[in-house]
C-alpha cells in the first residue's frame, strides 16, 4: 500500500475539501476516502517533512469527510493546508426555445401530416 503525501488541499466555497494535492498529481476528495475506506492508498501530511501522520475518512451524513491531526488538538489540521479555493458552478441547462401558440400548432399539424402510412401490401 503506497503512501501519497498531501501538499496541498483545495476547497470549495463551503469551506468543505474537494481535491487532495499530492507529488504525483491531483485526486478528487471523494476517490481518496474511498481509497482509505478500502485500504488501497494510504494518505499522510504534516506540518513539515519530519512529521507524518495518517489521513483518516471518518463516515459522516453527506459522506466520507477526511481528517488528520498532527497538533493533538480536536480540530483538522487538513484545514492548515489549503491553498485553492475552487469556485464549483451550477450546471446550466440550455432553456428551451419559447414558441408562440401559432407555431405550436404549425409543429403539431406537420407532424400528423408527415405521419409514416404503412406500406401497400404487395400482394
Amino acid at each position: 500500500m503506497p503512501d501519497l503525501k498531501i501538499e496541498l488541499v483545495a476547497r470549495n466555497e463551503l469551506g468543505s475539501i474537494v481535491a487532495l494535492i499530492t507529488p504525483h498529481g491531483v485526486v478528487d476528495a471523494t476517490i481518496a476516502s474511498t481509497q482509505i475506506a478500502r485500504g488501497e492508498v494510504a494518505y499522510v501530511t504534516g506540518p513539515d517533512s519530519f512529521v507524518r501522520v495518517p489521513v483518516r475518512a471518518i463516515s459522516a451524513l453527506g459522506g466520507a469527510y477526511l481528517y488528520a491531526n498532527w497538533d493533538g488538538s480536536q480540530r483538522n489540521n487538513l484545514n492548515d493546508l489549503a491553498a485553492v479555493r475552487v469556485r464549483t458552478l451550477a450546471p446550466t441547462v440550455p432553456e428551451p426555445e419559447k414558441q408562440s401558440p401559432f407555431e405550436r400548432v404549425a409543429a403539431l399539424w406537420q407532424a400528423v401530416v408527415r405521419r409514416p402510412r404503412p406500406l401497400p401490401d404487395p400482394g
